[in-house]
């Protein structure tokens, strides 16, 4: 029933181009799955791509939970119902910046397991997983009583690094044994029986290149296109891809003979609860909104890209036969050196892609087949030009250089800039009235085509063709700005006026409760938890009150650190920290506190150990190491911050002095490419350095074993990088190591409280509580502010709603209509304790 060849993929041997809206049941809740595929279908998309996370269904282990917003099956079911293909992507590693790619945060109890490998005891879990969610996927294959098309083995396996056939090919076969029968495919992963696919944004005529040169018998897809970017505390908005660069890149891929397209995302949706991840670099730590900057945003809401995506459908759809059935073939066309084309020829027609590089719209021309056309093309834009393609008994389009959403059996719609001009040359196949209004013109060619020199207006056109029998065509001329006024815009409805905040302290006492304690604190997998918050308590003598430098060697997530009682400070460095602490004289006790934001879910370093998991250590020092840099054998100095050409092995060197520490760590980038007085780092903890799509790689290094007293070498293979943010040092003695430590569950909801009417000014740990009012008539759509306010959790009807953290980019928070009742309560942990005076909740109608 699904089969392909190597121009495109063929359902019941009819050839098909596969438009997929990636859209993440996990993201979204349950009474918003059917809104927002029909969305996606009304938008063009033919094909559903959802991730399944397996944290997701066993959060505890030998628990599953196919439930609810779990419901896979009832997911898979809409899809069916709604006549849409699905691409399963089940892992079991994903990804997705979701918490640990996907993997249970349990796996990382378990001793020498080594994840995505081919490694028995990984395995044995991953036939678990494989055994509960197979069966759904088998049940609605296509080939059954579903719409499932495809499964997708793994997750770029290919990128992760560490080549693994054996792992590949385990999971193939454990899929065919588990029933699947439908086509499996990779994206960089590559393995024998599958279908390959590539991911990425720009670069189609590369990828395409790779395809054509690999996996030539196979139709070329792009699993992930991503036309937006997910975001991270503290960084930049990501909206950098405009709807003019997807409708620029759509052409590309339509030009490099891409029959299959998976948009990543379409939909991205909400990192609710814990479950956002941690991408790959020192403190990447995924916002609580997926929304991705997309077509259907995170409020289920259509945006510009939406309706240039629509655009692009129709326009695909219409030529479906052309595209799916097509050759590449080369032009040689006389063009301005500004201007590159493409050729796509089949048995249906052909479509002529000119690509114009200059920063200026270009008027200009072609020679074809003895006939000079003129064309119109904007600034760094791709042209479509359509010739040769028959519509119905009526006509066949000869040329066209406008662009058009397609030509149905009656009616078509030609668009260009407002004020330009298009040329659409008919060949008619019965007699026919011609009717076109000023500004438009036509004229009657010697062999009997119809030329129309069509004139994209303020105002819309309509070009009619009635023919003998009665039957007419109308063609619509119109500028593409009045085609993208569908475009929702949010109209504020009401503000919801909260009740009186309570408070209440979150008392930082290891004295009852869930308290484990060991040698050194424990992190959240070894303590027994998946996420939200942890405490560390242990106490230290000081001979005289002094401050004191307190190195933390292994920290994972920003800590909130106490001495005394007394709010000291964050640490905000990840790998390791320092932070000075004013001492008493005498015993003091050590209080943090940490919030887990996020395992890595894209690294060789996945399973790290979340929290803190190394004793601190007193009297330690920290070094940067960012300055005073030399080539080998120059005496010039340098900072990481701007790296001077390096060629070959020629050395980046620098030093630093060892006064009596025994212990050294070293955080930041390069740390995988640089040696300790002769000794490779990435020898000494190959397993903890993680991979990065830049050259310069985040990590964190004990080069303890390379130490020595005195001055100690650095040498840093700095070739290929231009710049290093973080390169830090942190020195330490062993003996000086702060033992017998306290682990405790902080934060928890469920736990009782001493909730009073106040306003503290204190900087500790503090709940907040109030009540807002809401009517259906109000508006779907809620957002939350917490203006004013720290970082944190919050709560809405008891469901937790995700992290927030006022650093940005994120400031507005999803409260998905779906749980809201006539009253609601909000809970709202805050780290510092700052009061929600500022904390606004809002709805809004869709204008």
């Amino acid at each position: 029933m699904i089969t392909y060849d190597h121009k495109s993929w063929k359902i019941q041997n009819e050839r098909i181009f596969i438009l997929s809206a990636a859209i993440h049941y996990f993201r979204l809740p349950r009474a918003e799955w059917s809104e927002v595929l029909e969305k996606a279908k009304a938008g063009g998309c033919n094909t559903i791509e959802t991730y399944i996370p397996w944290n997701f269904h066993e959060f505890y282990e030998g628990e599953w939970d196919f439930s609810g917003n779990k419901d896979l099956a009832y997911f898979l079911q809409l899809c069916t119902d709604k006549g849409l293909y699905v691409i399963a992507r089940p892992g079991p590693y994903i990804c997705a910046e979701w918490d640990f790619g996907g993997l249970p945060w349990w796996l990382s109890t378990k001793k020498g397991i080594h994840y995505r490998s081919a490694d028995p005891l990984f395995l044995y879990y991953v036939d678990k997983y494989f055994d509960q969610v197979m069966p759904i996927i088998d049940e609605f294959q296509l080939t059954k009583s579903g719409t499932v098309i495809m499964v997708q083995i793994e997750n770029e396996f290919q990128a992760y690094g560490k080549p693994d056939k054996k792992y590949m090919e385990y999971l193939r076969d454990d899929m065919k044994e588990r029933g699947i029968e439908v086509p499996l495919v990779t994206c960089y992963g590559a393995v024998e029986g599958a279908v390959e696919f590539r991911n990425f944004w720009s670069g189609a005529k590369h990828a395409a290149e790779i395809l054509d040169e690999r996996f030539a018998d196979q139709p070329k897809g792009v699993m992930e296109f991503w036309i937006g970017w997910f975001e991270q505390w503290g960084g930049n908005k990501a909206d950098q891809k405009t709807p003019e660069q997807l409708e620029y890149e759509c052409y590309q891929l339509l030009s490099n003979g891409f029959t299959a397209i998976n948009y990543y995302m379409y939909f991205g949706g909400t990192n609710f609860d814990h479950w956002g991840g941690r991408t790959v670099g020192e403190q990447t730590f995924s916002t609580t909104s997926y929304d991705y900057d997309v077509a259907i945003d995170e409020y289920l809401q259509p945006t510009r890209k939406y309706e240039v995506l629509k655009r692009f459908h129709s326009f695909t759809k219409w030529l479906e036969p052309v595209f799916t059935d097509a050759e590449q073939e080369g032009t040689n066309l006389k063009l301005p050196s500004y201007l590159k084309s493409q050729r796509l020829i089949s048995p249906y027609g052909e479509v002529l892609f000119i690509e114009n590089h200059r920063q200026e719209r270009v008027q200009s021309q072609v020679l074809l087949e003895g006939e000079m056309i003129p064309f119109t093309i904007e600034a760094n834009a791709i042209l479509p030009i359509v010739r040769h393609v028959n519509v119905g008994n009526q006509f066949t389009i000869q040329t066209l250089t406008g662009q058009t959403t397609g030509f149905e059996s009656n009616q078509a719609v030609i668009y260009h800039e407002e004020g330009q001009r298009s040329l659409l040359k008919l060949q008619l196949t019965r007699k026919a009235e011609i009717h076109c209004p000023m500004p438009n013109r036509f004229e009657t060619e010697e062999d009997g085509s119809i030329t129309f020199h069509l004139f994209h207006g303020s105002q819309p056109q309509n070009v009619q063709l009635s023919f003998e029998d009665g039957t007419s065509y109308s063609i619509e001329i119109v500028s593409r700005v009045s085609l993208e006024n569908a475009v929702t815009v949010l109209e504020k409805s009401t503000a919801y006026q909260t009740l009186p905040w309570q408070a209440a302290d979150e008392k930082l006492c290891f004295l009852s409760g869930n308290i484990k304690e060991a040698e050194k604190p424990l992190d959240f997998s070894t303590f027994g938890q998946f996420s939200g918050y942890l405490g560390y308590e242990s106490e230290f003598y000081a001979e005289e009150a002094k401050h004191s430098t307190i190195v933390f060697p292994r920290i994972e997530d920003p800590v909130m650190v106490f001495c005394n009682g007394q709010y000291i400070g964050k640490l905000s460095k990840i790998g390791a920290a320092a932070i000075d602490i004013p001492a008493e004289k005498g015993k003091n006790t050590l209080t943090c506190l940490v919030q887990n934001m996020g395992r890595f879910n894209f690294t060789e370093a996945i399973g790290e150990p979340k929290g803190m998991s190394e004793a601190p250590a007193l009297h330690g020092r920290y070094v940067s190491l960012r300055e005073g840099w030399q080539v080998e054998g120059s005496g010039v100095r340098h900072s990481l911050s701007n790296i001077p050409e390096i060629e070959g092995r020629i050395g980046f060197l620098n030093s630093f002095l060892n006064d009596g520490y025994d212990r050294a760590i070293l955080v930041g980038e390069g740390v995988s490419r640089v040696q300790i007085n002769g000794r490779s780092v990435k020898m000494l903890m190959e397993s903890q350095t993680a991979w990065s799509r830049d050259s310069a790689v985040y990590g964190i290094a004990d080069i303890s074993a390379a130490l020595q007293y005195g001055e100690n070498e650095i040498d840093l293979d700095a070739q290929h990088l231009s710049s290093i943010r973080r390169f830090d040092l942190y020195l330490f003695k062993e003996v000086e190591q702060i033992k017998n430590w306290k682990t405790k569950s902080f934060a928890q909801l469920h736990e009782e409280k001493e909730w009073k009417v106040e306003n503290p000014q204190t900087i500790s740990p503090r709940w907040y509580r109030s009540r807002f009012d809401w009517k259906p008539e109000d508006g779907p759509i809620v957002k939350i502010r917490f203006d004013h306010m720290s970082k944190g959790c919050f709560w809405v009807n008891g469901h937790c709603l995700g992290r927030y953290w006022n650093i940005g980019p994120q400031e507005e928070y999803k409260i998905p209509a779906s749980l809201l009742t006539a009253q609601n309560e909000m809970v709202i942990f805050d780290e510092e304790g700052l009061t929600p005076d500022h904390v606004v909740v809002q709805s809004y109608l869709p204008k």
